[in-house]
């Protein structure tokens, strides 16, 4: 079944891909701030918009947008990747039981952290309001603890494994068929 956010799973995963090889990039291979960082014009019939030169202060304003954006891309997928579940696999939240079975645990994981993005997308936090959520995942060759957190705990890509995680995440839905 190929539902609307399925159909663009691989485009919001790209876009992740995108976002942190620019992050790496700028890390690992300076570029020119001021070159950078000049006048932006856009004139067109769909936009027209003014950016102008300065708006990055220092390098480090580049490398701080960069990783912001991948944290950006990062909620997209994820929130893809839930809403792919959902349309595919007729699931809602409250049916889910984490610990049932591992379709279940996957496409609660997979809401968990929709959620964390959807609640807040410029400061992401656990939106744990169900106890059932409270309890560990297993997603490829990791084990994703959550049985301490609460509602408002501070999202952080450790606690998931790193980014990586998303991407088996994903891999483990399509063997599974939810998506």
């Amino acid at each position: 079944m190929n539902t609307p956010h399925h159909a663009h799973i691989a485009t919001a995963f790209l876009q992740l891909s995108f976002a942190i090889k620019m992050w790496v990039f700028l890390e690992d291979h300076p570029i020119d701030k001021e070159q950078f960082d000049s006048t932006t014009i856009i004139l067109n019939p769909e936009n027209c918009v003014r950016l102008p030169r300065g708006q990055f202060h220092t390098y480090q304003d580049l490398q701080l947008a960069s990783q912001n954006n991948v944290s950006i891309a990062f909620g997209m997928a994820a929130i893809t990747l839930w809403e792919a579940i959902r349309e595919h696999s007729s699931i809602e939240p409250k049916n889910l039981q984490p610990q049932a079975n591992q379709k279940d645990n996957l496409a609660a994981l997979s809401y968990m952290l929709r959620c964390c993005f959807a609640h807040g997308p410029a400061a992401p936090v656990w939106s744990i309001r169900n106890e059932k959520y409270k309890t560990t995942y297993r997603i490829g060759n990791k084990t994703i603890d959550l049985s301490d957190f609460n509602d408002g705990h501070h999202f952080d890509y450790g606690s998931i494994g790193g980014y990586e995680t998303l991407w088996l995440l994903r891999d483990d839905a399509y063997s599974c068929k939810l998506i």
